[in-house]
């Protein structure tokens, strides 16, 4: 995604923690605002999962998706709050550490 395109669906929602539902929801803000997913076959592109710990599912991920549509304007990039702990310039990237702030 572009810059534009991810501050357009407002990027992810701050409602998900633990495992679950994200990439679902993140989909359906694509789709909402008229974006189309490209998924290329294996001998064009492929993907990697990460390697991380497993968390325990979130019980809450479907009543989040099921009403997601409701806080695509307000939930997100729009009402994140957080602070910045440290800036690292690299050749190549930019490390950015963040305290996410806690929700009032």
């Amino acid at each position: 995604m572009t810059k534009t395109q991810f501050q357009k669906v407002n990027g992810f929602s701050n409602m998900f923690w633990g495992w679950g539902g994200e990439d679902d929801d993140m989909s359906n803000r694509i789709r909402h605002h008229g974006y189309h997913i490209s998924r290329y076959p294996a001998n064009v592109a492929r993907y990697k999962m990460l390697t991380h710990h497993k968390q325990h599912a979130n019980p809450k991920r479907y009543e989040f998706l099921n009403t997601g549509r409701k806080r695509f304007k307000t939930d997100g990039l729009s009402s994140l709050q957080y602070n910045v702990k440290e800036l690292n310039l690299g050749k190549l990237y930019t490390r950015i550490l963040v305290e996410l702030a806690t929700p009032s």
